[in-house]
């Protein structure tokens, strides 16, 4: 890592606006000595923890970065926030439960409080993500009249891509040319596509940007459920049919560890996957495809578009947050080029776009490029609704069920449909 001058500095503008409106409940005053952040365990805080000292050294505020695994995290946010406890002056947030945190009012607007405005070098997209309402797709009925504020900013760009091996395969661009390819390939040996079909969460993740490409999804802009839609079952048909037939052994037992490690030893053609995958899995010790696999969007469906599927993590200020402007101070150095530049070089995934497309950082992680179009593109979030973990674990159910070969893909997406109705409408949804 290497040594820079002090360039922490906030801008004039926005210290003067902070100085003639303060805000209650920012937290602001003397800077302190150290902030307090909770942070998810695994590869998406690497970055984060090595530019700690850097922070330190420059600003004299020491990180104390309190870990825990992703269950374990979002319970611990929750019970925090409901104490309204200021242990944290820093979340990490994974963006799916920002329905849940902006519903409850447990964030402090990032634009509001601290003067946070949209960078044209950071994709749209990445703000939208951190909005609460969403600026787009369906609202929940409770927070249709609120105001639109940006509760938290990304510092993981991530966004589930496609990889395919270049040395028997042309790049596909459409999820035709995926199956063409898997029927014209598929082995013993090799697997023509990777499903990761296991149960729940993973199976929904591999699945989304198929439903989505087809034209399909869980929820029209009314919540009305439409996963049993011609276009949504013609998508799980997909899945169920046409990939499993030419995927490896078990697709149903298959999770997203089994799926990189069947790329990188060459059993498997081409699958999803998200960007902390890439280089300790796909490309990490022991790979034999790293000098042929490639990285690029979601191939486009019959909708005419493809879809990433988005699972950023932010970085947000909780409302009860005693250290409000230090903590939004520091949102502000992650963001800037340099520093992003120096996250990239230290295991961090940026969101920048001049970052992502630096030619020498795209040496190291062949990704970047992908990701920045991926991001570009306008990827798909989950349904923004507290109620999803609830839904997601439904049709991870079912669809984990067809691809085991105990149901067919129609039985599945109706399946799922009558149970999802019966959650949102019990949620309040249809009153």
């Amino acid at each position: 890592m290497r040594k820079r001058t002090n360039r922490f500095v906030v801008p004039l503008a926005l210290m003067l606006a902070l100085t003639a409106c303060p805000q209650a409940g920012d937290g602001g005053g003397e800077a302190p000595d150290q902030l307090v952040i909770a942070a998810v365990q695994g590869v998406e805080s690497i970055g984060l923890k090595n530019l700690a000292p850097m922070y330190e050294e420059e600003t004299g505020i020491a990180l104390q970065i309190e870990e825990l695994p992703y269950p374990q995290l979002f319970e611990k946010l929750v019970t925090t926030f409901e104490a309204d406890d200021a242990t944290y002056d820093l979340v990490m947030l994974d963006d799916p439960w920002m329905p849940k945190f902006g519903t409850e009012g447990w964030l402090q607007p990032l634009d509001a409080n601290f003067g946070f405005e949209r960078d044209d070098d950071i994709a749209g997209v990445i703000y939208d993500v951190g909005t609460w309402p969403p600026p787009r797709g369906a609202v929940p009925p409770s927070e249709r009249e609120k105001e639109q504020q940006l509760l938290g900013i990304t510092i993981v760009g991530n966004v589930e891509m496609f990889m395919y091996r270049s040395d028997l395969m042309d790049e596909p661009a459409t999820w035709d040319d995926v199956l063409a390819a898997a029927q014209e390939n598929d082995a013993d040996n090799l697997a023509g596509y990777a499903i990761r079909g296991a149960a729940t969460n993973p199976v929904v993740a591999d699945f989304l940007p198929i439903l989505w490409s087809f034209g399909g999804d869980v929820f029209d802009e009314n919540w009305e459920v439409v996963f049993d839609s011609p276009e949504s079952v013609a998508a799980v048909q997909f899945l169920v049919d046409d990939l499993r037939a030419v995927a490896q052994d078990s697709p149903d037992t298959t999770d997203a560890a089994d799926r990189s490690r069947l790329m990188a030893i060459g059993e498997a053609l081409q699958s999803t996957v998200w960007p902390g995958e890439v280089l300790p899995d796909v490309l990490g010790e022991g790979t034999t495809v790293a000098d042929t696999v490639r990285f690029i969007p979601m191939p486009a469906g019959p909708s005419g578009q493809g879809f990433g599927m988005m699972g950023n993590w932010l970085l947000a200020i909780p409302t009860a947050a005693e250290n409000g402007q230090a903590a939004a101070d520091f949102i502000s150095w992650m963001t800037e080029e340099e520093t992003q530049r120096t996250y990239a070089e230290n295991e961090g995934i940026p969101s920048r776009t001049s970052v992502l497309n630096d030619e020498a950082l795209n040496e190291a992680n062949p990704y970047f490029s992908a990701l920045a179009a991926s991001l570009e593109a306008g990827p798909n979030w989950r349904p923004r609704t507290d109620q999803w973990n609830a839904v997601e674990t439904v049709i991870g159910t079912e669809l984990n069920a067809a691809l085991a070969g105990q149901q067919s893909a129609e039985e599945a997406a109706q399946a799922a449909s009558e149970q999802i109705r019966t959650i949102m409408e019990e949620a309040g949804y249809y009153d």
